[in-house]
């Protein structure tokens, strides 16, 4: 068996799918519901400014900066390493031999298509590590802190959107090519039912009068 086992990176994809779905629907929303509709750090891939960062922790309260240190920070320690692990054995998976195209990958370019979703989960425990920072300072937070979040926050969401446009569009590649060969399996498969049929039908006719059929 090849490494990865498809069933291995479709458990490691429902997890990471499963985890990002209870921040965004849950933590982060609740979060966002607490600063008065306004987004948390984590979903702003365009970064922030100082005002903004300033005027978030200010709408969260000390309760909500608690809730976010404690809680949001606490699952989004564990969702960069199930997104870069299912991310970078997906795209592993998708690139082997015969499955992206009929010529095999060099390794070397198969290294280097798994490190964006690497990177993201990098990036993604810079930022985590400044916004728990910026938590703590509260609205008084340093321009310079916020700065240096805010490059994480970019970094991360590009990383990731590189990443996830990578495995898209190779997982979309490789169906195509599935249902292709699928197709022409089938068709070949049909041809010779009709030729055997066909020659049943011949042998028939064939035979002398008052042969058993």
């Amino acid at each position: 068996m090849r490494f990865p086992p498809g069933r291995l990176v479709v458990g490691l994809l429902a997890v990471s799918i499963v985890l990002w779905a209870v921040m965004y629907f849950g933590t982060l929303a609740h979060l966002s519901a607490a600063a008065e509709g306004a987004q948390p750090f984590d979903l702003r891939p365009r970064g922030y400014s100082v005002g903004e960062a300033r005027a978030l922790l200010t709408m969260l309260g000390d309760a909500g900066r608690a809730y976010y240190a404690d809680v949001q920070l606490a699952l989004d320690t564990i969702y960069p390493a199930t997104y870069a692990l299912s991310r970078a054995l997906a795209i592993w998976w998708l690139t082997m031999p015969g499955r992206l195209c009929a010529a095999p990958l060099a390794p070397a370019l198969r290294w280097i298509l798994i490190v964006p979703p690497v990177a993201a989960a990098a990036f993604d425990y810079w930022e985590n590590s400044l916004i728990r920072k910026m938590l703590a300072a509260g609205p008084a937070v340093a321009g310079d802190l916020v700065h240096m979040a805010s490059v994480a926050t970019q970094l991360k969401s590009a990383a990731g959107a590189v990443g996830e446009v990578t495995m898209i569009a190779f997982a979309i590649v490789v169906f195509v090519r599935w249902r292709r060969r699928v197709t022409v399996k089938n068709a070949s498969a049909c041809r010779r039912w009709r030729r055997r049929c066909s020659c049943c039908r011949g042998s028939r006719r064939n035979r002398w009068p008052g042969s058993p059929p």
